[in-house]
């Protein structure tokens, strides 16, 4: 079972880490356990809330419906990652907030879409990154070691659908 203290000490910290998207995805990285949750999570909570504004905002159909299974997705991943049935989110960084702050200026429509897709897309690389450098990670927990695994296979299957949304959009 996920030790908690473990996992609301990697929330705490998760503000003092260096955020994923300041770390080239060419250079290979670990991440402890304590990141690895940190991390997930605050990248969760980014799609998440931007998945929020979505289901308000969003004009194609498609892309509401995306941001439906991410709200349940990232709900599910944090109540696992906290073990509460009711995890508060996560707090953001400066990048991840800036995201959602440009998403927040965004008007509804085409524009919004598009932009949304984006911030998705990013969003999950930096979380792939963050499951892959976990895994990578000698020092790993076997319960996070699952969450990962389960995490990179849910991930790369939304960076599928979320390059074809990119691609129906722009078309």
């Amino acid at each position: 079972m996920l030790n908690r203290r473990i996992a609301l000490l990697g929330l705490a910290a998760g503000a003092a880490l260096t955020p994923v998207a300041l770390v080239p995805a060419a250079s290979a990285r670990t991440f402890s356990p304590s990141e690895h949750t940190a991390m997930t999570l605050m990248g969760g909570t980014l799609a998440k809330q931007t998945s929020e504004l979505a289901q308000e905002r969003a004009r194609h159909a498609a892309v509401k419906q995306f941001a439906t299974f991410e709200i349940a997705e990232q709900t599910a991943i944090a109540q696992v990652l906290t073990d509460l049935p009711n995890p508060p989110p996560a707090p953001l960084d400066a990048d991840h907030a800036a995201v959602l702050k440009t998403l927040q200026d965004t008007p509804a429509g085409p524009a919004f879409d598009r932009a949304y897709v984006q911030a998705q897309i990013q969003g999950h690389e930096e979380l792939l990154m963050v499951q892959q450098g976990y895994l990578d990670d000698t020092n790993r927990r076997t319960d996070g070691q699952h969450i990962a695994v389960l995490a990179r296979v849910s991930i790369q299957q939304h960076l599928s659908m979320l390059r074809e949304l990119q691609r129906l959009l722009a078309a």
